[in-house]
């Protein structure tokens, strides 16, 4: 992700704010819009956390809380538009493809909510399960 990637978020194309008259710029990065991908991810149930994008000898290296955008990809599109992949790893006995379809609608809905991006794309990576502890 280029650092200097960002949206400008511009309520007019004179770059006034409409609501306060000042003119100004709203840029949201890649990197935040992963933070909020990653934060959104950790929160869904049925993950146990997020992956590296590599699997090093098969095996998926299961990434720190503190880690949470290792395992997101933020590519821009045209017209405010990201595509998102996501590399997680799942809990145990649960349906995977559920698991996947609530993981999409949570991460697509906040995006859109926190950030007023489109998201064009999102492709989930299942590098592997884990059973959770308890």
């Amino acid at each position: 992700m280029p650092a200097d990637a960002s949206t400008d978020l511009s309520p007019s194309a004179a770059g006034a704010d409409t609501w306060t008259g000042v003119p100004g710029r709203v840029r949201i990065g890649d990197d935040v819009v992963a933070q909020v991908v990653g934060l959104t991810v950790l929160e869904c149930y049925g993950v146990v956390g997020m992956a590296a994008k590599r699997l090093v000898d098969g095996v998926a290296k299961l990434l720190g809380r503190e880690t949470q955008t290792m395992g997101v990809v933020v590519t821009r599109g045209a017209a405010d538009l990201v595509a998102v992949e996501l590399y997680v790893v799942m809990e145990h006995g649960l349906n995977l493809a559920e698991v996947a379809d609530n993981l999409r609608a949570r991460v697509t809905y906040q995006v859109e909510r926190l950030t007023g991006l489109a998201v064009s794309s999102l492709e989930i990576h299942i590098q592997g399960v884990r059973r959770t502890e308890g």
